[in-house]
C-alpha cells in the first residue's frame, strides 16, 4: 500500500516537474521545495541470497540477511534519522541494530536512531532477515527510505526476486 501511495506521489510530482518517471525515485521535484535529506544509503546482502548483485537480489524460498548503512552527508549535524523499509507482502521481515527501535507497519517496517552525527558520520547498522513464504513466486523491489529532521526522503532500492521452483 505504501509503495502504490508513494510511487503515485512520486509520479505526479514529476508530471507537475517535467521530468521523467524514470529517474523519479531519485531526483523527484517536491512541492514544497524542500531537499532530499543528505543521506547516502548502502544496503548490501548478508547471507542466503546467492547469485545475487548489487541491483538484483534473488532468494530460493529460504531466510536471508542484509544490512543498511547509513551516512550523513550533509554540512550540519543532525539528531535521530527515520527509515521506512517497504518490502513485499510475502516477506516476513525482523529488524534490529544497536539503539534502532522498529515497529511492523503497513508495506513494511518503521525504524528510528535517535543518534547525534556530524557531516561523514554513519549511524550504528541497521540489519534486516527476510523469511520469504517458500511457495510464493516474488518478482518486486525492496526500497529503503530514510530522512533526517526537515528533508524529504532519500531513496535506495533494489530488484527482489523469490524463485523456490528452481
Amino acid at each position: 500500500m505504501f509503495k502504490v501511495l508513494l510511487s503515485t506521489a512520486i509520479a505526479g510530482l514529476v508530471a507537475l516537474g517535467g521530468a521523467s518517471v524514470a529517474n523519479a525515485t531519485e531526483t523527484a521535484p517536491v512541492a514544497n521545495d524542500a531537499a532530499v535529506a543528505p543521506i547516502d544509503i548502502r544496503m548490501s546482502p548478508l547471507t542466503g541470497l546467492p547469485g545475487s548483485t548489487e541491483y538484483y537480489w534473488t532468494s530460493y524460498g529460504e531466510k536471508f540477511q542484509f544490512e543498511v548503512l547509513l551516512t550523513h552527508v550533509g554540512e550540519e549535524r543532525e539528531r535521530g534519522v527515520t527509515v521506512f523499509l517497504s518490502v513485499p507482502e510475502a516477506l516476513d521481515v525482523q529488524s534490529w541494530g544497536d539503539r534502532w527501535s522498529c515497529e511492523d507497519t503497513v508495506g513494511g517496517i518503521d525504524c528510528h536512531h535517535p543518534d547525534l552525527v556530524v557531516p561523514d558520520e554513519a549511524w550504528p547498522v541497521l540489519y534486516f532477515e527476510a523469511d520469504p513464504d517458500y511457495y510464493a513466486y516474488i518478482e518486486d523491489t525492496i526500497d529503503v527510505y530514510a530522512t533526517t529532521a526537515d528533508y524529504e526522503f532519500a531513496h535506495e532500492g533494489v530488484h527482489y526476486i523469490n524463485d523456490s521452483r528452481r
